[in-house]
């Protein structure tokens, strides 16, 4: 989700933001296996989507900020295709072949329909669902369902480009967009899949980053007392649940991750790196790994509790440890393996076409 940008504390906050997703996810295995855990904990994790919505919207903007050079709209998402698709439709065709392979010892169904329209990043399911509770019900990866909103938001932002709006006039534009694409949708409560992701408000949490890397390029900065506030007051918001609606999750959450980025990179010494956070940014490095390959992971790790005794107890020392190492390994296989490698020779035939 994005690309590796200078900006340490946001590579720190990509990493954070997987790793509460994969935590959430955790917990709701753990609580189909028969764990009983508070309604607090059972939340935990669910703000990670929100982190990255936002950080996506400000590295899509700040790196199409060159004052002295406009960004051709289809070199944007060419960039963007480079960066998402690769890994996304490789882990996707293996989930669905071992979904194939399996057959009748799952209970997953996934049709010939569902996974073309998933490597689309469209959602597809047999009966109407509501995308705001049951959106991962409509992909190959049940995950998946953030990137439909990341392409929904590049489309959108290529079209500022290809009109030729300057940073301020993207935003301003993008905001009405989505102001009365979401309005219409409060109106009409529409079924189709992909209507209900346009007329989600969870797409203004993108227009919050872009706001962020507008403030930044126009100079503003915080001072550590100030970067430290807004990261105590937006964790703590993002650790609890306090909405009821989307419409609520995007006033809470996504001004929680709002105040959470902008300590990240309006902070005086946001850029400062240290030995000390270098295994968090690389945490960040292979968040978007992590984020997708957890799936895989999850499933594999429930097999292995029930076999094996001493990983029944789901917080156990032992049981975490070992769900930590297995997780990270195969982010980690993946983005060496897949991503990185794609990356490096779509970047070298990018500099063959441009010699």
């Amino acid at each position: 989700m994005g690309d590796k940008g200078m900006f340490v504390w946001v590579q720190v906050l990509r990493g954070l933001a997987a790793s509460l997703v994969v935590l959430h996810h955790y917990l709701a295995s753990q609580i189909e296996r028969g764990a009983v855990i508070s309604r607090w904990v059972e939340n935990l994790g669910g703000s990670g989507v929100d982190i990255f919505f936002v950080i996506s919207g400000f590295i899509m903007m700040i790196t199409t900020s060159n004052a002295d050079k406009h960004p051709a709209a289809g070199d944007f998402l060419k960039r963007r295709l480079v960066r998402v698709v690769p890994l996304y439709w490789v882990l996707t065709i293996i989930a669905f072949a071992m979904v194939l392979a399996a057959g009748s010892n799952v209970n997953t169904v996934v049709t010939p329909e569902k996974f073309f329209m998933s490597m689309l990043f469209l959602p597809y399911n047999e009966a109407a669902i509501d995308m705001g509770m049951l959106a991962h019900k409509a992909y190959v990866i049940p995950m998946a369902w953030t990137l439909t909103y990341e392409w929904y938001f590049y489309l959108v932002f290529a079209l500022t480009l290809a009109i030729g709006l300057r940073p301020t006039g993207r935003l301003m534009f993008m905001t009405a967009w989505f102001a009365v694409t979401v309005g219409v949708g409060l109106l009409l409560q529409p079924t189709s899949l992909i209507a209900q992701v346009v007329i989600h408000p969870m797409v203004f949490e993108f227009l919050l980053g872009c706001l962020i890397a507008i403030l930044y390029t126009k100079g503003y900065r915080i001072g550590g007392l100030a970067a430290l506030i807004l990261a105590a007051a937006g964790m703590f918001v993002l650790s609890n649940v306090f909405h009821h609606t989307s419409y609520d999750r995007t006033l809470y959450w996504g001004l929680a991750a709002f105040a959470l980025i902008t300590a990240a990179t309006l902070y005086r010494g946001s850029q400062n790196d240290s030995a000390a956070i270098r295994p968090f940014t690389w945490i960040g490095d292979i968040s978007y790994s992590l984020y997708l390959s957890h799936f895989f992971t999850l499933a594999l790790f429930v097999r292995l509790q029930k076999r094996f005794e001493f990983l029944s107890d789901s917080f156990a020392p032992v049981t975490m440890v070992a769900f930590l190492t297995l997780v990270v390994l195969v982010a980690a296989g993946c983005y060496y393996c897949i991503e990185e490698p794609a990356r490096k020779i779509f970047a070298e035939r990018r500099r063959l076409r441009t010699a």
